[in-house]
């Protein structure tokens, strides 16, 4: 027991340093690349300035969309449309589709046979 627990102990150990030594290794490669090839807004400053400042108006500007859509579509949802009255808080109130009430019956059915099969009725 002692054996595996130290034989364990040396695997996490060297599995831990494998993926510390490559995460040095990659972050060392990524300081020598940004130094390589610097970023263009710090070569040219201006123009990507003017560039960040327009996109984030126009991304205002979208946000401000989105918000006037969303708010004019729950106003139309609050709307009563009178077809809509006859919804009541169980559900639809009209005349029941076949498929709902094929669906109906084939639960109903199907729990009379599971009453059946234990010996009982089911109510």
């Amino acid at each position: 027991m002692g054996e595996k627990l130290a034989e364990a102990a040396i695997l996490v150990a060297v599995g831990m340093a494998v993926v510390f030594a490559a995460l040095v290794i990659l972050m060392v490669s990524i300081m020598i690349l940004n130094r390589l090839f610097p970023d263009r807004d710090k070569r040219t400053g201006g123009p990507a300035l003017a560039e960040a400042i327009v996109s984030e108006e126009s991304g205002r500007e979208i946000v401000a969309a989105l918000a006037v859509a969303v708010a004019k579509a729950m106003e139309k949802e609050r709307e009563v449309i009178p077809e809509q009255r006859t919804m009541n808080v169980v559900g639809w109130s009209g005349e029941p589709s076949r498929w709902a009430v094929s669906g109906r019956e084939q639960a109903m059915r199907s729990r009379r046979k599971a009453g059946r099969q234990w010996g009982r009725r089911s109510d």
